[in-house]
């Protein structure tokens, strides 16, 4: 009897293993179907291209002629409106820069500021700093990516360097007119370095005596501390520093930090390029705040590398809204 149930057991044990192996069989076989099928629910538009580089995930999507990337799941732009985030980084500074002629950009791997960078003929030289080299072999090869770009990864100006930004400035002795700062939200360690006081201390460094500088600074409405963070840390750095914001509908309000060693004077910009969203009329309104989005400085801490302020900041942010 007891022989009996022993062999029992082994046959259902046996069963079992069967039923594991083959699960694992079938979910080896179509487990890249499945990883599509999910990550397909995560994005509202048909995927066209998706990758993985040792840095980030890539992915981009189109509907009719909305074509979106994402780096690690958030959106970088979509083409419907990317103008409206790019000549608002870029026209600010460079209209009132003394001189426009080297250019240093800091992320921009998609080659969309540099896009707009060109429209100005005294432009010489533009140096891009982007960590992931597959970001912009994607940007430089991807037939909608370059249609989008008009090809500025291309252009003889145009320097591409695939390094960090923060290893990149430490050892820089170049110094440059317009430093423009377009890196991804700071919702890592790693990102968060590249918007302590040290990073703006190090760009300053870079920066012509006269020279002008523009800092993506997330939203000031959904991230309200995190965007006045990134302000007040410029501000210990002894730098003049002036906030403005553009309302882009694929992602609302977006904020940047207007940045000089000397005196910023915003009423003097003049536009004499060809723009598609920015004129004279909407100038003044990009430095007017409301007050929903105001915050008292003394509420919120500089953001350093002994205290990483920014990214608990941004992260509180994202809790909320998510």
């Amino acid at each position: 009897i007891k022989y009996k149930k022993y062999v029992k057991k082994i046959e259902i044990l046996r069963f079992i293993s069967i039923c594991v192996l083959l699960l694992m069989i079938i979910g080896s076989i179509f487990s890249e179907n499945i990883a599509n099928g999910i990550e397909n629910n995560l994005y509202r538009d048909k995927i066209i291209l998706s990758k993985q580089t040792p840095y980030q995930k890539i992915v981009v999507t189109k509907h009719k002629d909305d074509l979106r990337l994402f780096l690690n799941g958030n959106i970088q732009f979509s083409s419907s409106d990317e103008y409206r985030y790019h000549e608002s980084l870029v026209h600010i500074p460079m209209s009132l820069a003394n001189k426009r002629e080297n250019i240093l950009v800091l992320g921009g791997g998609d080659g969309l500021a540099i896009r707009e960078i060109l429209k100005y003929e005294e432009v010489n030289k533009i140096s891009l700093v982007d960590l992931d080299e597959e970001m912009t072999n994607l940007c430089s090869s991807n037939k909608d990516i370059v249609k989008l770009n008009e090809g500025s990864l291309s252009n003889n100006k145009v320097t591409i360097i695939n390094e960090d930004a923060y290893k990149f400035l430490e050892n820089n002795k170049e110094l440059y007119d317009v430093i423009i700062v377009d890196l991804p939200d700071p919702n890592n360690e790693d990102l968060n370095k590249l918007y302590t006081n040290v990073f703006y201390r190090l760009c300053s460094n870079s920066l012509n005596t006269n020279g002008i500088m523009s800092i993506q600074s997330t939203s000031p409405y959904y991230a309200k501390e995190a965007f006045w963070c990134i302000n007040k840390t410029i501000k210990i750095e002894d730098l003049n520093v002036i906030p403005y914001h553009v309302w882009v509908p694929s992602f609302g309000e977006w904020g940047f930090q207007l940045v000089s060693k000397g005196t910023i004077e915003p009423d003097s910009i003049e536009l004499n390029i060809p723009t598609k969203f920015l004129n004279h009329e909407n100038l003044k309104g990009l430095f007017l705040f409301s007050e929903d989005e105001k915050i008292e400085l003394d509420n919120v801490k500089p953001n350093t590398l002994s205290n990483p302020q920014l990214i608990t900041y941004y992260l509180e942010a994202e809790k909320r809204w998510r």
